[in-house]
């Protein structure tokens, strides 16, 4: 029964995107929580007929990406409607698209949090609900049913923009298991993910650092230093704070590559031929390669990699400013277009006792970060200023 089933796929492959859970005729497949806290799929072998749609809709298993002449196509990009600017996390791409989307009666499907603070995939239909989607969430995220949904949307002839990492893109083309003209993929460049269980440890931490329960999590607020990596947090009580990834245990942690699912460390989708029919990503390093172009605000990276998102980008042209841009360039500060971020050997440890030992115990003894002065001090300067200075240095 293993060659025909989803278990022939080693468990450090299985990237956790549910595509098998969700093919399943026989609802044989259930997502569970391994000792790390991370979501793997289990056969209840009772209920399984061994009929081996589960192989079939494996990303893992099955390679859907081809390389397409001409493609990708690189630019510098930033929205020109200022107020989505400002509450996205680089240049505000996704909100343009999915207005775009939206504005032909089609439906979203991207990440949000939910009510707990956990990251959920969820399909929205109205403009006012775009919000929920907007905004860097390093966490994974439960893609729940929503391949489903898109194919059920797809059937009725609705446009459907789903968007996610990687590998949850490739898993919904899997999971598809053929093209749809009204289906518009977006992935992110991705430099891999946590879970969730790590995730909720880390806000019951905070919540006991300044003894309130957090309400809302930003990871990327442009409101108190602009476009960088500054967390907002909202307390139960009212109070907010600024958080520096620098010298916070969960952010310091997740950008030293600490944290991340194990098929992260051998991603098969770090490349610049890609899943999507476009790629977002920040341009960091914009000011080394086009100093005209740069926006305090934010700036996105987009790769154009289809003749579909050719059309897409062409449709929304006017509502963004951009210039083309060098692939090569582009991608020295987005390690993640060419190679798996590098697993550090802290790693094999990191998720040791995640399932037993007490919150704030588990976050003070599992992400510890040493007191850096150095990193202290380059938390409070900005990040445009940060950018500024090495502008300067390197014109001398």
């Amino acid at each position: 029964m293993k060659e025909n089933t989803i278990e022939k796929l080693e468990s450090n492959d299985c990237c956790g995107c549910s595509a098998c859970y969700q093919r399943c005729p026989k609802n044989a497949i259930v997502m569970v929580e391994n000792n790390e806290g991370f979501l793997y799929p289990k056969i209840d072998k009772s209920k399984c007929v061994n009929c081996g749609l589960c192989v079939k809709s494996c990303p893992q298993l099955n390679k859907t990406i081809e390389k397409k002449e001409k493609f990708p196509k690189a630019y510098a990009v930033y929205n020109k409607n200022n107020g989505e600017l400002l509450e996205s996390s680089s240049g505000g791409m996704f909100s343009v698209i999915a207005n775009a989307v939206l504005e032909k009666s089609g439906v979203v499907i991207g990440a949000s949090y939910d009510r707990d603070n956990n990251v959920k995939h969820v399909c929205i239909d109205n403009k006012k609900d775009l919000y929920k989607l907007r905004g860097s969430k390093y966490v994974q995220s439960d893609i729940n049913e929503t391949y489903k949904l898109a194919e059920e949307n797809l059937n009725q002839g609705k446009l459907v923009l789903f968007t996610g990492t990687p590998c949850q893109v490739a898993g919904i083309k899997s999971f598809l298991g053929k093209d749809y003209d009204n289906l518009i993929l977006v992935d992110i460049v991705c430099h891999g993910v946590p879970n969730q269980k790590l995730f909720r440890k880390y806000l019951n931490w905070l919540g006991n650092k300044y003894n309130s329960e957090v309400i809302s999590y930003n990871f990327r607020s442009k409101e108190k230093r602009g476009w960088g990596l500054t967390a907002k947090v909202v307390f139960k009580n009212g109070n907010i704070k600024y958080i520096s990834s620098d010298n916070d245990p969960y952010y310091n942690n997740f950008l030293e590559c600490k944290t991340y699912r194990r098929s992260c460390y051998q991603c098969h989708y770090t490349s610049f031929t890609r899943e999507s029919d476009i790629t977002l990503a920040d341009y960091w390093g914009i000011l080394s390669v086009h100093p005209e172009f740069y926006s305090e605000k934010g700036v996105s990276l987009i790769l154009v990699n289809s003749e579909k998102g050719n059309k897409i980008f062409n449709d929304i042209s006017d509502n963004i400013n951009y210039i083309e841009t060098d692939i090569e360039k582009a991608a020295r500060k987005n390690i993640n277009l060419k190679r798996p971020s590098e697993k550090p050997e802290i790693r094999e440890n990191i998720y040791n006792g995640i399932q037993k030992k007490d919150d704030i115990a588990f976050i003070n003894e599992n992400l510890k970060i040493e007191f850096d002065l150095k990193k202290k001090i380059k938390s409070m300067v900005p990040y445009q200023v940060k950018l500024m200075i090495k502008n300067i240095r390197r014109k001398k």
